[in-house]
């Protein structure tokens, strides 16, 4: 009948409009990044002492350049230092980032019926830097590439229990993992990260200015 005919109709917009940002998000170099958390991994130093910890990460889409970051908390405060931080590790920004449904980001989630709806400290902060926020669902086709670079940092940290003494020293260990990962050959690349990054730099927009 027509509501089946109209269904398929907004179907087929629908699973176009993914493609597309799929395809995007695969090709375009500084077009597209990744953001997510590593959420309460704990790892233990020499003397037994357990320590809970968030990994943040940004990746780019085009040359799969990973940014790790170790914290304590995923205040917003936090997550907006370490994008900036992810930003001079790139040396640019990426034109669109996506996310899943934080609640520092999406004060209203995504459904399918109704658009997400930005947290309006953030929205200025994504206008200040110059990306365009880009809400999703979670587990959706595009956010592969993160689960992977999170399951790969998480395995590479595994053998240092018992190797570490203080905070510090394992903020440090981040720092080492994530440079040998992005000197790592990329299965959906057959390149280094770090080579193509130098690539797609040219097109990842201009660092804000050291006031903003």
């Amino acid at each position: 009948g027509k509501y089946s005919i109209l269904r398929d109709y907004v179907r087929s917009i629908k699973v176009e409009g993914e493609q597309k940002a799929t395809i995007r998000f695969e090709t375009n170099p500084g077009l597209q990044a990744q953001v997510d958390w590593k959420e309460g991994m704990q790892l233990i130093n020499r003397r037994g002492e357990i320590f809970e910890i968030n990994i943040f990460l940004m990746l780019l889409g085009y040359s799969r350049t990973k940014y790790f970051e170790l914290t304590i908390d995923k205040n917003q405060e936090t997550l907006m230092m370490a994008m900036i931080n992810g930003f001079r590790y790139f040396q640019g920004v990426p034109k669109e980032i996506i996310f899943d449904n934080m609640k520092t980001v999406i004060d209203r989630s995504r459904t399918n019926y109704q658009q997400a709806v930005v947290n309006e400290t953030f929205y200025q902060f994504s206008k200040d830097m110059g990306f365009e926020v880009w809400p999703c669902k979670p587990y959706r086709p595009q956010t592969k590439g993160k689960v992977e670079a999170l399951a790969k940092l998480t395995s590479r940290l595994k053998p240092y229990n018992n190797e570490f003494d203080t905070l510090e020293e394992l903020e440090e260990i981040v720092r080492e993992v994530m440079n040998d990962i992005n000197n790592d050959e990329s299965y959906a690349t057959n390149e280094k990260p770090l080579t193509l990054l130098e690539k797609e730099k040219e097109y990842l927009l201009p660092l804000p200015n050291q006031e903003l």
